[in-house]
């Protein structure tokens, strides 16, 4: 590692002088001051950012950075706060001042040519690349593992020159996910019961809400109303570890490698689908922003914008309760004659875990949340109360909506669900927050269930996001097998499938009873897979528990393709 960042630091510091020797050739030596300054600068900078994404998320700078920087609402979602952004000006403020006074120095003196030391860079570069495609040769993990932590790295192989010399590659077993293409979805059009009954649909989604919040002292309005009311999933997955993949399993009930697709083709779900054509009345409200991630081109852009409302003002607290004002408003508006869905999205959990002073019940909180300065570990403790004090305050919220629903009659005729997107990691496993790994704090969310007819219930086997869809259009009277437009399976079903799928950006992982295992979402995903027990400890034997799930895997394999063109 010692070798390989000292290389990498040559050829960005050889990348900065030899573009600012061409510009000051054709510009002059004041442009080619100013360029290496801002160069160097923006090179520094992006190292820096790059470090402390890796850090936190496991990471580095990808697409779905690049995502959230260029799609509308993707920098709001980060919930940065205006101390943050005063730190990281001071430090690009100290950055470049630095590389200024760097670059003076070496102009006010006769630097000599560093030839030997030049000399003793390439070969250690050399050496490092030969060590890379060696190990790679040889499947020896540290040195492949290490080279993941390095910014940029770009890999070296011999596997093709190794082949031509008789030398054998040592394989491990690997599985890529990298299933796409056009859309065969569904496979079939739905048949809907000529007399199928219309209930009211209400989805209620919390940001970054984990399982083990829904508890009597935290949330005791959504607590006591699924004692009375509803189902309670104790075991239940979210087909994402962040919002995009979340939602997407629940509105889909597909995996996520079929969301690229569905969004290049603009295609909707077939539950939205369902619900529009038999005229239900559409009321959807997010305290983020229904541009990021892309929802407005995939689960509701069959939806009408005068039926969408965002509100990104302010802390995520005072949006939720602004939206909930808005959805009460909504459902008082709605008659019993004609149906209606409902949809609410609350950011109050999300970091950085926004809560007003009546809602605090952890008083050892972190009072100031700066990304630029914060100490993880030090910290961990007050950020993990300011969570608990965000998700209290989600359930008051939550408490008005519920509350609405049983005086006013019409809960007798919805079906409520209430869940996370996904769950939110406190360094249980070294990571803070989501969308990095699939640990069990990123992607086990509580799920509360009501419905007309139901009775309260305590459910403790596996289930997912992916089958909210088939349960949904099954009380709609929808005839066809899951299969034709989901890979999952009923909640209400005695049984449901071996094994849940959660997604990344590009990565996903199988969930079975005993085992995960994360594999590339195509290119640009993991470097390799990852394989664990259910409590996201390593296990010893990898290829082992790949050859003894190789039947399960090869259905994910199809889980991954069968809603594609052939």
């Amino acid at each position: 590692m010692l070798v390989a960042l000292s290389g990498y630091a040559f050829l960005y510091v050889l990348l900065v002088a030899a573009s600012g020797w061409l510009l000051g050739k054709v510009l002059g030596s004041s442009v080619q001051v100013i360029w290496v300054v801002l160069v160097a600068t923006l090179m520094t900078m992006l190292l820096l950012v790059d470090s402390q994404i890796y850090a936190m998320y496991g990471f580095h700078l990808n697409g779905f950075v690049w995502n959230l920087i260029v799609t509308p609402g993707g920098i709001e979602s980060m919930g940065g706060s205006a101390g943050t952004s005063w730190t990281v000006a001071a430090i690009c403020l100290a950055v470049l001042a630095m590389h200024a006074i760097v670059l003076f120095l070496l102009r006010a003196r006769s630097m000599p040519r560093p030839v030997i030391l030049v000399t003793l860079l390439v070969l250690c570069m050399l050496g490092e690349r030969a060590a890379y495609g060696i190990s790679h040769l040889r499947g020896y993990r540290p040195v492949l593992m290490a080279a993941q932590s390095i910014p940029f790295y770009q890999p070296t192989t011999f596997r093709h020159a190794a082949e031509k010399c008789g030398v054998t590659m040592v394989r491990s077993a690997r599985l890529e996910a990298g299933a796409k293409g056009r859309l065969n979805y569904p496979k079939a059009p739905l048949r809907v019961s000529a007399d199928a009954a219309r209930p009211n649909i209400l989805f209620l989604v919390a940001e970054s809400l984990r399982w083990d919040m829904l508890t009597p002292d935290i949330m005791p309005n959504l607590w006591r109303f699924a004692g009375q009311h509803g189902t309670r999933f104790t075991q239940h997955f979210s087909g994402g570890n962040g919002t995009r993949m979340g939602l997407f399993s629940l509105f889909y009930g597909l995996p996520g490698n079929y969301w690229f697709s569905v969004l290049d083709e603009r295609k909707p779900p077939v539950l939205m689908t369902q619900l529009q054509q038999a005229g239900y009345h559409m009321g959807l409200y997010t305290s983020a922003n229904f541009s990021y991630p892309e929802f407005d081109k995939t689960l509701f852009v069959s939806v009408s914008g005068k039926d969408m409302a965002s509100d990104d003002v302010g802390p995520g607290w005072q949006r939720d309760r602004r939206n909930v004002k808005r959805l009460l408003g909504f459902l008082g508006r709605q008659k019993n004659d004609t149906p209606f869905m409902g949809f609410m999205f609350f950011e109050s959990p999300h970091a950085r875990y926004y809560f007003p002073d009546e809602s605090v019940i952890r008083k050892d909180y972190l009072p100031e949340m700066n990304y630029a300065t914060m100490d993880l570990e030090a910290d961990m403790p007050g950020i993990f109360n300011r969570y608990i004090n965000a998700v209290h305050h989600l359930d008051q919220q939550l408490g008005r909506v519920l509350d609405y629903m049983e005086t006013s009659g019409k809960l007798d005729n919805t079906i409520v669900v209430v869940t996370g997107d996904h769950g939110e990691e406190f360094m249980e496993n070294g990571r803070w927050g989501h969308n990095s790994e699939f640990h069990n704090e990123q992607i086990h969310v509580p799920l509360v269930l009501a419905f007309p007819g139901g009775e309260p219930s305590v459910v403790t086997r596996p289930t997912s996001h992916l089958d909210m869809v088939p349960t949904l259009l099954s009380m709609l009277g929808v005839n066809n097998p899951a299969s034709d437009y989901s890979v999952g399976h009923s909640l209400l079903a005695p049984d449901g499938g071996p094994y849940r799928l959660v997604a990344s950006w590009d990565a996903l992982a199988y969930v079975g009873p005993d085992y995960k295992v994360a594999m590339p979402l195509g290119a640009g995903g993991l470097s390799e897979m990852r394989i664990s027990d259910a409590q996201d400890k390593p296990v010893s034997e990898p290829d082992t528990v790949l050859a003894q799930r190789s039947d399960a895997l090869a259905d994910v394999l199809l889980d991954l393709s069968v809603f594609f063109r052939k």
